[in-house]
């Protein structure tokens, strides 16, 4: 079998302290390992006090520079460097780096090693970032794509994204949910919701909130970095009276996200931009009714399995005459969220490539 060296940067590191890209490094890096590949993770040293070095069969190396924010572009530099001589391939986590594409590209054909980048969710066009950040990352997306071996998108939504002439050497590749804790045993508490999201604006709060209030729902629960920013903090001042509403901070122990999931009637999900969002995969492997925000991004990771609203008054109704949960279809789509398969996939593209 030939033993793939596989580095992984770009992202917060593992176990997860921050979203997307770690919740898939977290449950997918060991899998890799298991099956007998060598595999390296970057951590931001500032969100794991302990330094312990090795994860389930993974090693990690902590960086102490920022993974997010204007720090990341001098991140995956830093990164790309520390695990160049370690490793056959680098598999870069979003495009923060892309400014540095041209040198690793070049670099990994020296040295003949493969450079993989993941786009993540079309970062130009979130609307938290204002119209000089949109450019830059629009140009360091461009950068990502066009130097690149090979790229990966995690929604096919995304291919209309990837630039012209790229498409031969895309591949989509989603996250994955069947790593959530189930518990048997917890009963659905009638009237509840939960979400669990980062608190910005693309993630439609405001709407979730208005819809919520404007419904029969007894609580509405939301799990978020409620303290990041102006508008996360400016957000939870303005509904602090609302007793109808728990606004809590992230919550990383699985144990204690999954009484939440496991109990609530409804899981409202308001991600209007990105691709396969990890939460909403995760929530396809509970048994409550989902219920999104209508953009194709979402119809396409949970299909016939959520009903869908577009304002808070439509959410409002749907939360008063929800679909039923068609268990069938809820268990063919978990089929293809899979760490196992999702593993396999990035396996076989490294070996491609």
């Amino acid at each position: 079998m030939e033993r793939l060296r596989l580095a992984f940067i770009g992202s917060a590191g593992i176990p997860n302290r921050y979203g997307g890209f770690e919740s898939f490094l977290e449950h997918c890096a060991p899998v890799i390992a298991s099956f007998g590949h060598q595999v390296i993770v970057t951590c931001d040293a500032q969100l794991y006090p302990e330094k312990v070095r090795s994860y389930r069969g993974v090693d990690r190396l902590f960086l102490h520079i920022p993974a997010n924010g204007g720090w990341s572009i001098l991140h995956d530099l830093i990164a790309f460097f520390s695990v160049y001589l370690k490793s056959t391939h680098i598999v870069v986590l979003g495009v923060s780096g892309g400014l540095w594409f041209p040198l690793f590209r070049l670099l990994c054909n020296l040295a003949g090693k493969r450079l993989l980048v993941n786009i993540d969710g079309v970062e130009w066009r979130r609307s938290k970032f204002g119209p000089g950040k949109r450019r830059l990352l629009r140009l360091l997306d461009y950068l990502a794509q066009k130097f690149s071996h090979h790229i990966i998108y995690d929604s096919e939504v995304l291919r209309g994204f990837l630039l012209k002439g790229v498409q031969n050497k895309a591949s989509c590749i989603a996250y994955p949910g069947d790593h959530v804790q189930r518990i048997p045993g917890i009963e659905k508490k009638i009237g509840t919701a939960l979400t669990i999201c980062r608190i910005e604006p693309e993630n439609n709060l405001e709407l979730l909130i208005e819809g919520a209030l404007g419904s029969s729902l007894e609580t509405y629960t939301i799990v978020g970095n409620w303290e990041n920013s102006k508008y996360s903090i400016d957000l939870r001042a303005r509904y602090s009276n609302e007793q109808r509403l728990n606004l809590l901070n992230p919550i990383y122990d699985p144990h204690a996200l999954s009484q939440l999931r496991e109990s609530c009637s409804f899981y409202i999900h308001g991600h209007s931009v990105g691709g396969t969002n990890p939460s909403l995969v995760e929530m396809l492997f509970y048994d409550c009714t989902l219920v999104c925000y209508d953009v194709l991004f979402n119809r396409k990771t949970a299909g016939d399995c959520a009903s869908y609203f577009n304002s808070a008054g439509s959410l409002a109704v749907v939360l008063k005459n929800p679909g039923k949960v068609d268990a069938v279809m809820r268990r063919s789509f978990r089929e293809k969220y899979t760490s196992i398969l999702i593993s396999s996939q990035y396996i076989n593209v490294a070996k491609l490539v």
